[in-house]
């Protein structure tokens, strides 16, 4: 289940159109919560974002609800009910493909993203990772948990719309592994409307300066988690900062304070994206 703001993000309809549709046009009507708050399911949204998109080619709001109630749609698989005890080590243990993509769906429905990314999941990475250093979880558990979460990230970064002209890359240097939290990031900024090139992990320092040249970027932001990665991510900003003209680069991560000639992030994920997005509208890249 989806609450309103997050339907909103996935659809791009304001959460106040959503209401007017559903009061007007009885397109969908949501289930609620305990505390009266609307709930969407799978097959609702699908139906709002097929309205959302008649409505963006020029379709009158009354034609396209018409539409879209008139189609019938493919019904969302039954939902899985998530114990309230259920936290990402367990569903990682358990390696039950439908219990873990029902816990994920559950904390992004009923939190907002910025508390996800900014609260719940560095807790959540951290409690995994403590959990494979003490043997709790095997290699297999903790990269099927992460591999999870990376999926729902990507589904956000990808259902944002990138408004921005000048386009920001982010990535990781040669070696860097550790990408979660930089993902997260990456749809942080996107939502806010930059224009996000995600490079993901490990990307060849050759790279940096081919991509930066093909797009036109004019700002990056590295990861820096480990020790290893400091010596990888100083020849990025070393490069981009030279070019002709420079690229302006940040770094987040524990290593972040390592790094010099570059920017230090925040460490909370959505006030460090827009931060950058607040730069990038001012023209200070």
């Amino acid at each position: 289940m989806y609450a309103v703001k997050q339907v909103s993000a996935l659809t791009g309809v304001t959460e106040a159109t959503l209401r007017v549709w559903e009061r007007r046009y009885k397109v969908v009507v949501p289930a609620r919560s305990p505390g009266g708050y609307r709930l969407y399911n799978d097959e609702q949204v699908a139906i709002l974002r097929a309205m959302a998109a008649l409505v963006h080619d020029g379709v009158p709001a009354s034609i396209a609800a018409e539409t879209v109630r008139e189609t019938p749609t493919r019904g969302a698989a039954p939902a899985v009910p998530v114990p309230e005890s259920l936290d990402l080590v367990t569903a990682a243990a358990d390696l039950d493909p439908a219990l873990m993509h029902a816990l994920l769906t559950d904390v992004f429905a009923t939190t907002s993203f910025d508390d996800v990314v900014d609260c719940w999941l560095p807790n959540e990475l951290q409690r995994l990772g403590d959990a494979w250093h003490s043997g709790r979880l095997s290699v297999a558990q903790e990269h099927f948990a992460s591999a999870a979460v990376a999926r729902h990230l990507s589904a956000h970064f990808n259902d944002a719309e990138p408004r921005g002209d000048v386009p920001v890359l982010v990535g990781l240097p040669e070696g860097g592994r550790h990408e979660l939290m930089l993902l997260a990031f990456a749809a942080c900024l996107r939502r806010a409307g930059v224009n996000t090139v995600y490079l993901g992990s490990d990307v060849p320092l050759e790279d940096w300066k081919t991509v930066a040249a093909e797009v036109g970027a004019r700002a990056a932001v590295l990861g820096v988690h480990l020790e290893e990665d400091v010596e990888p991510a100083q020849l990025v900003v070393d490069q981009l900062t030279s070019l002709h003209p420079p690229v302006a680069v940040r770094v987040g991560g524990r290593s972040r304070h390592k790094i010099s000639g570059a920017r230090l992030l925040e460490d909370r994920v959505s006030q460090a994206a827009a931060a950058v997005a607040r730069d990038l509208r001012a023209g200070a890249a």
